[in-house]
């Protein structure tokens, strides 16, 4: 019989290979923008999403935007150092609307319960169905679906 195993060491090695764990590494990129390229430069722009290796970077305006032109190379060897796992190897740069930050108190309100969707059910099903054990496997899906229906539309 094998030893206990950290949550955080499951969740890790279960999101590793999944749109999921991608996912994960993306918000974390966003919660720490700020400490990665500065409070200026991340009041001006805002990591959209990661596709194919690639970072897609939104700019406030174009003199912003020209800004990002010339810090890139830094950006992307500063990203390569702060999350390696992302394995980035370009960054795509457009003009656009920056998403709000999350406010604390967005952080810290309690959970919304609501019941989850079929659509939801189906995608938490989706995501962990490489998850060998069927107990762990339901337990899995019911807390990602969860998640996905207090998630604000």
């Amino acid at each position: 019989m094998g030893g206990f195993e950290s949550i955080h060491n499951l969740i890790r090695d279960f999101s590793k290979d999944h749109a999921l764990g991608q996912k994960l590494l993306e918000i974390r990129l966003q919660k720490e923008w700020p400490s990665i390229v500065g409070h200026t430069l991340a009041k001006h722009s805002f990591p959209d999403c990661i596709r194919f290796h690639k970072l897609y970077l939104v700019a406030e305006n174009s003199v912003w935007l020209q800004q990002l032109v010339f810090l890139k190379p830094t950006i992307l060897r500063a990203l390569q150092t702060r999350v390696p796992e992302l394995s980035l190897v370009d960054i795509v740069l457009r003009l656009g609307t920056l998403s709000p930050p999350r406010a604390q108190s967005e952080e810290v309100s309690p959970p919304i319960h609501q019941t989850p969707s079929p659509e939801h059910l189906a995608l938490a099903h989706q995501l962990a169905k490489r998850v060998s054990n069927p107990e762990l496997r339901e337990a899995i899906s019911q807390t990602i679906a969860k998640g996905l229906a207090a998630r604000p539309s």
